[in-house]
C-alpha cells in the first residue's frame, strides 16, 4: 500500500464517524417517542341531591374603638413673684395694720356664783267694802230721780288707803244722770274698807266698785 493511502486512512474513519453522529442525531430529533394507550373513562350522571343548609357562624360585632384620651398636659407651677416686680395694676393693697401696744395679762378672777332668784312677790288681796263690820250705808235713790223713772250704774274708781279711808275718788263710768253719780260720789267717799293686802302686809292700792240704782230693787 502507498504512503498516502496509508495517511488517509485514519482520516477516512474520522469523518465516517462524525457522519454516523450526526445521521444518528437527526433520526432522533426526527422521530416521536411512542404514545401510551390512554385510558377510557366512563362518567354517569346522578341526581342532583339536596345539601343541607348551614347557617354561617355569627361573628361577634366588634366592639368600637375606645377614643384615645390625650393626657392633660400639666400646668406650670406658679412662679414665685420677685421682689422687684411691680405690683399687678388690679392688685390692692391693705394699709399696713397699726402694732398695738402689749399690755400686760391680768389675771382673770373667777366670777362669784350668781345670787339667787328672789321669790316671787305674794299677790295682792284687794280691798273689800262689803264687810259687815264696815256698816257702810247704800246711796239713796234721789226722788226726783224716781219719779223721772232714772236709773243705770255708776263705775267709781276708789284710791283705798292702807288705813282702809278712800284717799282719792274719780267717775270711772256715769250712769248717764248726773243726780245718780252725784250721790254716788258723796256717798262711797264717806266709806271704809277693808285695805289691800299683799302677804301680811296692808297697801293702798286702786280699786273700782260698782254701784247700781234700779227702780225695781226691794
Amino acid at each position: 500500500m502507498s504512503k498516502l493511502t496509508r495517511r488517509a486512512l485514519p482520516l477516512l474513519l474520522i469523518c465516517t464517524a462524525h457522519l454516523l453522529g450526526l445521521l444518528a442525531l437527526a433520526y432522533g430529533l426526527g422521530s416521536s417517542p411512542p404514545t401510551p394507550p390512554q385510558a377510557v373513562i366512563s362518567a354517569g350522571v346522578l341526581p342532583p341531591q339536596p345539601l343541607p343548609v348551614v347557617a354561617p357562624p355569627s361573628e361577634p360585632t366588634p366592639a368600637p374603638p375606645k377614643p384615645q384620651q390625650r393626657p392633660t398636659p400639666p400646668k406650670p407651677a406658679p412662679l414665685p413673684p420677685s421682689k422687684n416686680a411691680p405690683p399687678a395694676p388690679d392688685a390692692i393693697t391693705a394699709p399696713a395694720a397699726e402694732p398695738q401696744p402689749v399690755q400686760p395679762e391680768v389675771a382673770r378672777a373667777e366670777a362669784p356664783p350668781a345670787p339667787p332668784a328672789p321669790p316671787a312677790p305674794p299677790a295682792v288681796v284687794p280691798p273689800r267694802s262689803d264687810a259687815a263690820h264696815l256698816n257702810n250705808p247704800a246711796p239713796a235713790y234721789p226722788t226726783l230721780s224716781r219719779k223721772l223713772g232714772e236709773q243705770g250704774r255708776v263705775l267709781l274708781s276708789i284710791y283705798v288707803l292702807a288705813d282702809g279711808t278712800v284717799g282719792e275718788i274719780k267717775l270711772k263710768q256715769s250712769s248717764g244722770f248726773s243726780r245718780l253719780d252725784e250721790v254716788a260720789l258723796s256717798t262711797v267717799k264717806r266709806w271704809k274698807f277693808v285695805p289691800a293686802r299683799q302677804g301680811d302686809n296692808a297697801i293702798a292700792y286702786w280699786y273700782v266698785q260698782p254701784l247700781n240704782f234700779s227702780l225695781n230693787a226691794g
